[in-house]
């Protein structure tokens, strides 16, 4: 795992422009107390001063939904058992951002996402405006559509879509400390398909609270809500909470 992780890094940054604005380096720890499962991510990024940015990043899960499938519908999985480490996914992502105005930009991008089920294509566009000089606020909305078939409620194969809507609140308290909250609601476009809460749609709320060490340093905290999506032990509707911590190496 050690050795894919590295040559992922290498990889990404060897294939990166030169002439950037910014290098950062993300690395993420979390564990969600429902589901009583780990995560790790990493993820490279970097940003030009033309407005383009762009990210790779992989996630690896520890005891993933306890064998249970994204959509509630498979309980068990003959190819890992309880506890391994396994990736879970990965995803490319690019955006621009057009500031159309004084205090207000629109940034249009996507992502592609792609695991052992398949692919999925995320096209998204963002509304950001900055309230004061220490206060940002965004609206996204985006659309996740499955280029593989799944298996609703219903028993029937379909192309899974979710529209999604994420709301993003930043303060900045000093030259040192900064918050972000994230509100996000999602929703099967078909009402066959449902979360781990038993519904066809779900909310989570994000809060983030971080500090820059140095110029290239900044280490940060994290606590997610996530609805009643926690899985365990056969049972589900269970309310999910998810703790993060972890760190972003700027490096150029």
């Amino acid at each position: 795992m050690k050795k894919q992780i590295t040559c992922f890094i290498v990889l990404a940054v060897a294939g990166l422009p030169v002439a950037t604005q910014a290098l950062t380096f993300d690395v993420r720890g979390g564990y969600k107390t429902g589901s009583h499962s780990y995560e790790s991510r990493y993820k490279v990024s970097e940003s030009w001063n033309s407005g383009w940015w762009a990210s790779i990043e992989t996630d690896n899960k520890n005891n993933k939904n306890n064998g249970r499938g994204a959509n509630g519908a498979d309980k068990s999985d003959s190819s890992h058992s309880l506890g391994d480490s396994i990736t879970d996914y990965n995803e490319i992502e690019t955006n621009y951002r057009w500031a159309f105005a004084e205090k207000w930009s629109l940034q249009p991008g996507g992502i592609y996402h792609w695991s052992s089920k398949g692919t999925q294509l995320r096209p998204y566009i963002r509304l950001n405006y900055k309230a004061t000089a220490d206060t940002t606020l965004g609206l996204r909305y985006r659309y996740d559509y499955n280029t593989y078939e799944t298996v609703n409620d219903n028993n029937e194969s379909h192309r899974d879509s979710v529209n999604r809507f994420d709301l993003y609140v930043g303060y900045k308290f000093n030259d040192q400390w900064s918050a972000l909250y994230q509100g996000t609601a999602y929703k099967h476009a078909s009402n066959d398909y449902n979360y781990k809460n038993n519904k066809s749609w779900a909310a989570e709320h994000a809060f983030t609270l971080r500090y820059k060490w140095n110029s290239w340093f900044s280490p940060y905290v994290e606590y997610d809500y996530l609805d009643q999506q926690g899985y365990y032990e056969g049972e589900d509707n269970i309310s999910e909470s998810r703790y993060r911590i972890g760190m972003t190496f700027t490096l150029s």
